[in-house]
């Protein structure tokens, strides 16, 4: 390690990395030449950056060691650990990239003043590449997966542009005893850890377990990210999940039908399994970071409660069902006729299919059809907006009063299997005591109007209420 009195860092080390002799104009704050490549304020920055990491680095330098340069990077993640960050990924995978005489030393940092807890080290000894391309440096290590840092600062790239060829120098090249790498180091002490530690074999730190993040994260929203120290994620995963649960109350809440109510429970379903997956996933990713746990037995009684809790919401939704939806009170039902009408309300016995709405259909002896649609009427439903609707698809109607309800009767133009012309003709009926709408239709000859329709007004007369079957 570098005696306090001399510079912080010295890049130039391992050799001159330049022909021209070094010049100061002033007093070194980080190392000889440092004006070349980095202007006061970046120097300011980077002496608050030295300065966080500091702790850290007393504790895992040799006392030989030699520090060539300190520089902010972003840890470019691999595979699917940046899933879930989105577009703010970056904020989440900083890192300060520490090159020494002997290893790389990275440590995760929370905030570039904050050194995080996460501290790996790759000795040069088991390194088989280091390249710097497009502001990217990648280190290829013997053993274990390439590990890439994107360099944001324009000084740090220039200067490693004439490092890394002098590094290059202590890559061992053919690597007979290859060992995984990188070397995790426990942050309170600095002892070598294993990749993902309960407890450090050396301090008896103990740390966040990796199935407690997930549990809390499953048991309640925000709890998985809370646990890891993550507030302001934890908070957004919150109330995220608070905004999606009323969402899906709110479509119980109208759900009148059992198709409805299948939806519902089908978007609660998924909606509640993409944002588990990604709350378990954002805590197991930002946990792994050995984090201390001052507290080990706490956060399982908050899962514990969370749990509870959480089973309760979620039997809410499904209680409300229905709550606020428009619904059918009661179906017309002819079976009790003397007219010579037979029918009933299952559509497996209807000769002629069904349609969005039919409630039922009737046949008379000789065979003409009436059919029964019903459906609740919303704000607005009334007789003179059903009129407007009919006269701009062009039907001919008539404003009556019918078997006792207010009509509006539509006549339109068919033409059947067989090429005759008939007539297709709608009675509207508004029950305005339960707010609904039952709609009775036939095709019908059109000498056969006159006699037709005082029989169907007869046999809404003698009609039943029954009770409606979804």
């Amino acid at each position: 390690m570098q005696p306090e009195h001399a510079p912080r860092c010295d890049p130039a080390f391992l050799g001159p990395l330049t022909d021209e002799p070094v010049v100061t104009t002033g007093p070194v704050r980080l190392f000889a030449g440092e004006e070349d490549f980095f202007p006061t304020r970046k120097l300011d920055e980077r002496e608050r950056l030295w300065s966080a990491v500091a702790p850290h680095l007393e504790r895992v330098l040799d006392r030989d060691e030699t520090v060539l340069h300190l520089m902010p990077t972003l840890h470019v993640p691999r595979g699917l650990e940046v899933l879930g960050f989105g577009v703010w990924w970056s904020l989440f995978f900083r890192a300060a990239v520490v090159l020494t005489d002997r290893r790389l030393i990275e440590i995760f940092m929370p905030t570039w003043q904050q050194a995080g807890t996460r501290i790996g080290s790759y000795s040069w000894a088991q390194v088989q590449k280091l390249k710097l391309s497009m502001g990217t440096l990648t280190l290829k290590p013997a053993k274990g997966g390439t590990q890439k840092w994107k360099l944001p600062v324009r000084g740090d790239r220039k200067l490693m542009k004439l490092m890394v060829p002098r590094i290059q120098t202590l890559l061992p090249g053919d690597i007979h005893m290859p060992r995984p790498v990188p070397l995790w180091h426990c942050p309170e002490c600095g002892a070598a850890s294993e990749k993902h530690p309960k407890t450090c074999s050396q301090c008896d730190a103990v740390f966040k377990s990796s199935r407690l993040a997930a549990a809390l994260a499953l048991c309640f929203p925000g709890a998985g990210l809370f646990y890891t120290g993550h507030t302001m994620l934890g908070l957004l995963d919150l109330f995220g999940e608070v905004i999606l649960f009323f969402l899906v109350a709110s479509i119980f809440l109208v759900a009148g039908t059992t198709e409805e109510i299948a939806g519902a429970v089908i978007i609660g379903l998924v909606l509640l399994f993409i944002t588990k997956l990604e709350s378990v996933h954002l805590a197991t990713v930002l946990v792994k970071r050995t984090v201390p746990e001052p507290h080990p037995g706490r956060w399982r009684k908050v899962a514990a409660v969370g749990a509870l809790v959480s089973l309760v919401l979620m039997a809410v939704p499904p209680m409300l069902t229905g709550v606020f939806a428009e619904r059918l009170d009661s179906d017309l039902d002819f079976t009790t006729n003397t007219l010579g009408w037979s029918g009933g309300h299952d559509p497996a016995q209807w000769q002629f299919g069904s349609d969005v709405n039919q409630r039922s259909e009737w046949i008379r002896d000789d065979g003409q059809a009436l059919f029964v649609f019903s459906m609740p009427v919303e704000e607005g439903g009334t007789l003179a907006a059903i009129n407007s609707v009919l006269r701009e698809e062009g039907e001919e109607t008539e404003r009556k009063v019918f078997a006792g309800f207010g009509c509006i009767r539509s006549i339109g133009e068919v033409v059947d299997e067989t090429g005759n012309d008939l007539i297709w003709v709608r009675w509207f009926l508004v029950d305005a005591e339960h707010n609904d709408l039952h709609i009775l239709a036939a095709s019908v000859v059109p000498e056969e109007l006159g006699d037709f329709e005082p029989e169907v007004e007869s046999l809404v007369r003698s009609a039943t209420w029954i009770p409606v079957e979804d």
